[in-house]
């Protein structure tokens, strides 16, 4: 049973999901609720998406788990495999410089938080993903949003309790806000030294 009068907030906003896939969530919802995707299952929903309305795979599975939250099919941060949690940063940095803090697996030990990480599959510059704490699922995807700014988007998957959600989401936003710092140092230990080089002599 469907209960679209209830409160629900997504945990993408509304102008960050129409800024990467053309809609907002109220849209979103209205074009699923005239698909008939409340009496879909997970998957057939995400395939819509995908198939018809031509979402790249995260943004399927995000849209799809967002509406079964709205429309009362599932818990907050419930999917089809456990729960999962998302937490995203908007950075001062290159794109290209965000990938390598994370596959970089020297770097990426010193702003990760406390866990054992499996890497298993990554495509520079866009995604890395893993195994995290033998169970779940981390997946992280990188956004070049200019220049000098790019943003990093983790979610970790299959989570075998709702009261795993709360502690990963505070460890990661910890931990992104430790790579920022890292990458600001970074850029900061650059630009002296690019300052400190003396001149050459003619």
């Amino acid at each position: 049973m469907t209960r679209k009068g209830r409160t629900h907030v997504p945990s993408v906003s509304s102008a960050a999901v129409k800024a990467r896939t053309g809609k907002d969530w109220a849209t979103w919802f209205q074009v699923l609720d005239r698909e008939g995707a409340a009496k879909l299952d997970h998957r057939s929903i995400a395939s819509l998406l995908s198939r018809k309305y031509r979402l790249p795979g995260w943004w399927a599975q995000t849209v799809t788990v967002e509406y079964e939250r709205a429309r009362g099919l599932r818990q907050r941060h419930e999917n089809t495999d456990g729960f999962s949690v998302a937490v995203s940063r908007t950075m001062a940095t290159s794109l290209s410089g965000l990938y390598a803090a994370t596959a970089n697996e020297a770097r990426r030990r010193s702003w990760f938080p406390r866990g054992a990480f499996e890497p298993s599959s990554q495509t520079r510059n866009k995604y890395f993903r893993g195994r995290w704490n033998r169970n779940s699922r981390l997946e992280i995807g990188f956004y070049g949003q200019g220049a000098d700014k790019s943003r990093i988007a983790v979610q970790v998957r299959k989570l075998p309790k709702k009261a795993d959600v709360e502690q990963q989401r505070k460890a990661w936003k910890s931990a992104l806000a430790k790579l920022e710092g890292l990458l600001e140092s970074d850029t900061a230990g650059g630009n002296h030294r690019r300052r400190k080089t003396p001149r050459k002599s003619r």
